[in-house]
């Protein structure tokens, strides 16, 4: 009888632990890994891949049960468990990127056990080698997970784009919330020099007036003339406290008139967040503004901070100065800034849109152009525009910035698993 007969009846007896070996079907590839059913693997009866040669099999396994995961290796002759130490056996796992892990063996009770960790993802070329006997036995087969192939043209008409990770700024920031209130140093309180009867008031509260422009005319008391108050500067009325016939004197204003180019903020926060605040830092506004329209947004810099805090808020007045060339910036509105408290710099940052989950992990899909793998990440600090990566993307590795979502919608598809 041949030896692979022998192989044949082997393969379907019952061996030492009452399992049934299923009958090899010859050098396999992980065809479960592109959706194909699961029972075109052959299976030993640790429910590893099993690889056979003439009259020698090895039963391939990834335990993960309480341990990190590793390689545990059962080998067989003529579908009968082979004493481990008959067999000299290494791995290679050829992952994205071109890296390959190395893994040797070492006898453990009834199998061999690789001599480092798996690491994740469980997506590789299985290259194989076991010496027994002096035979060399030699295989190769594919174990994708989280993988998929995306030509570049598919790629951009599905709004994919790639970028490359590499060092990037991240900006950590506090939101605080406050009202916009005029520049107290761009604003004029206007009194009348000499006291006396309102003749006329000239100008209502919102209208724009230039340099010497008249507010008013007032009848003095002691001449009994008129005389003109005109306006120290060039701004818009904000307040106006007189009328025709009332009298008036120099102890009270009665315009204000402010320079709005620039406006302040004056921003509420709680001591314990105090500390981290100086002037300087730049400060980032939103304001909402009439309904239907896009709300105001503005930067500028902290240029106050209050020694005292409010006994009745608990909280402690910050100011920050703010352009407001085109006026959308209302004294009165209320506004949400949000202020720049530490900046660091980081090796490794992708977009944020980049970040997908896949099993248990956060992971970005890398891509060589063709090909897309997810890799878990360990995150770090993030903003807006930057998030952290610890581990998992090296500087220079590409990666899908946007749409990272349709390449895991087709990695779902593409049936990728995770082999044990």
């Amino acid at each position: 009888m041949s030896h692979k007969h022998l192989l044949a009846i082997g393969l379907i007896l019952v061996v030492a632990t009452g399992a049934m070996l299923p009958a090899y079907a010859g050098e396999d590839h992980d065809h479960a890994s592109h959706g194909a059913a699961e029972e075109e693997v052959s299976r030993g009866p640790h429910g590893g891949r099993l690889l056979g040669d003439e009259d020698f099999a090895l039963e391939i396994t990834i335990y993960e049960t309480g341990v990190p995961p590793e390689f545990r290796v059962y080998p067989f002759e003529n579908g009968r468990p082979v004493d481990p130490t008959e067999v000299a056996l290494s791995i290679g796992l050829h992952r994205f990127g071109g890296r390959v892990d190395e893994i040797g063996f070492r006898k453990r009770e009834t199998y061999l056990v690789g001599d480092r960790e798996v690491e994740e993802p469980h997506s590789f070329v299985v290259d194989l080698k076991a010496t027994r006997a002096g035979e060399d036995h030699r295989w190769r087969y594919e174990s994708w997970e989280g993988r998929t192939e995306i030509s570049p043209e598919a790629a951009e008409a599905s709004g994919i784009a790639i970028e490359t990770a590499g060092a990037a700024t991240i900006r950590t920031t506090l939101a605080l919330h406050g009202r916009i209130v005029p520049n107290d140093e761009r604003l004029a309180r206007v009194a009348p020099r000499y006291a006396g009867i309102v003749q006329e008031a000239k100008k209502r509260i919102g209208e724009r007036v230039g340099k010497g422009d008249v507010l008013a005319v007032v009848e003095s008391n002691e001449s009994l003339r008129s005389y003109e108050i005109r306006s120290p500067i060039a701004g818009t009325v904000l307040e106006r406290d007189l009328a025709p016939g009332e009298f008036v004197d120099g102890d009270h204003a009665i315009y204000t008139v402010g320079e709005l180019s620039t406006v302040w903020l004056d921003l509420f926060v709680h001591p314990s967040e105090a500390g981290r605040l100086r002037t300087g830092q730049p400060v980032t506004v939103e304001v909402e503004v009439a309904e239907g329209d896009a709300a105001a947004t503005a930067a500028g810099e902290l240029v106050y901070l209050s020694p005292v805090g409010s006994e009745r808020t608990q909280t402690i007045v910050v100011r920050a100065e703010l352009p407001n060339a085109d006026g959308r910036l209302r004294p009165g509105f209320f506004a949400t800034a949000r202020i720049v408290v530490e900046e660091t710099e980081v090796a490794v940052a992708v977009r944020p849109e980049a970040l997908q989950s896949f099993r248990d992990w956060d992971v970005v899909y890398l891509t060589d152009g063709k090909v897309f793998q997810a890799m878990p990440v360990e995150i770090g600090r993030r903003d807006s525009e930057w998030v952290e990566i610890r581990s998992g993307v090296e500087p220079g590795e590409r990666y899908a910035a946007r749409g990272s979502f349709v390449v895991k919608a087709d990695v779902g598809k593409s049936g990728a698993t995770h082999e044990h």
